[in-house]
């Protein structure tokens, strides 16, 4: 009640305060220039508004109380009159149509969620729907099995990662099947490294050798692409890549595949600048431009250049980019 009662003192001394100001070109000139005392009035009323309009605030009301008395004097005083009609207006309007005082019924929604269980109504995405067989723990093991049978068509780089994890899966037979995938991939990589290094023992020519350091380097590449090296090994296997693509530019510096594989090693390695020379050497020596554009803008994206990325990637176009690549283009291009 002392509250409405101190804001209705507030209001009243806002309108007389305003009164007041106005008042002032009616009466004769004294000894202070009207302008001045209007002036003088005209503060004193909008300071009586901004007072009134904050006591007049609900109580929950969240907004900043300082800004708001701050813009509603800067309005009363430079507008003298409309200002106090516009914000007794609004006074008026919260009296005779007050809010509605239950609150509009509202829960916390928790975030969807995919529903592996529902994959198989699916009728599109034949690789992403056999990742959700495997994942579902609660399926059946015949049809994770069949699931398995199918996923070994599929790319080992695609699929490396995912067999990973199913290296810890609580079915034994998803387990050794993975475990048989993933180990059948790496031994079948790791032999074609030992005939390859014997065979560059017996390399005489210059050319030979090229060829071998060449092969080495393509198969230990081959190990991180399908994803069959992991932390220590993996930085070993990356190391090697390097070494013998370093020994086959040096027997052949026109081998356009080894300065690509250089430069993918380097942005696994956050090397960005030095990726991107080796990336315009491997331009220079005609690797394919297709291939080479979406890791030069990985490198150019990683030195902060945001200009050259759109720049590489606009070529490509959404019908010769990878569908994978296909969004990161258009959103570049634009």
């Amino acid at each position: 009640m002392l509250r409405i009662l101190c804001s209705c003192v507030l209001g009243l001394l806002a309108l007389v305060t305003q009164a007041l100001a106005l008042r002032t070109f009616w009466q004769p000139v004294g000894s202070f220039d009207p302008v001045l005392v209007f002036f003088g009035w005209q503060v004193l009323a909008a300071f009586m508004m901004g007072l009134f309009m904050l006591s007049a605030l609900p109580r929950h009301y969240h907004g900043g109380r300082v800004g708001a008395f701050a813009h509603i004097f800067a309005i009363c005083l430079f507008l003298p009159v409309a200002g106090q009609v516009l914000f007794l207006s609004v006074i008026l309007v919260a009296v005779l149509l007050p809010a509605a005082d239950k609150q509009a019924d509202s829960a916390l929604v928790e975030n969807p969620e995919f529903v592996t269980y529902l994959v198989s109504r699916v009728t599109h995405g034949g690789g992403a729907r056999l990742r959700a067989r495997l994942e579902n723990r609660n399926g059946s093991t015949e049809d994770r099995m069949a699931a398995m049978v199918a996923v070994q068509t599929l790319p080992s780089h695609i699929t490396g990662g995912m067999l990973r994890d199913l290296l810890s899966d609580p079915s034994e037979e998803i387990r050794l099947l993975a475990y048989g995938i993933v180990d059948g991939a790496e031994k079948s990589i790791m032999q074609e490294i030992f005939l390859a290094q014997e065979h560059l023992a017996d390399a005489v020519t210059t050319a030979e050798k090229s060829d071998v350091n060449s092969r080495l380097a393509e198969l230990h590449w081959e190990l991180i692409y399908q994803n069959l090296v992991h932390g220590e090994v993996h930085r070993y296997t990356l190391e090697r890549v390097e070494q013998y693509a370093h020994e086959a530019l040096e027997q052949n510096n026109e081998n356009a595949s080894m300065w690509y594989l250089l430069g993918r090693c380097a942005l696994l390695s956050n090397k960005p600048r030095e990726a991107q020379e080796f990336l315009q050497s491997a331009q220079f020596y005609y690797f394919p431009a297709d291939r080479l554009l979406p890791w030069q803008a990985e490198a150019a994206f990683l030195q902060r250049d945001y200009g050259r990325v759109g720049k590489l990637l606009g070529p490509l176009g959404n019908s010769t980019a990878s569908p994978l690549l296909q969004p990161t283009v258009r959103y570049w291009s634009k």
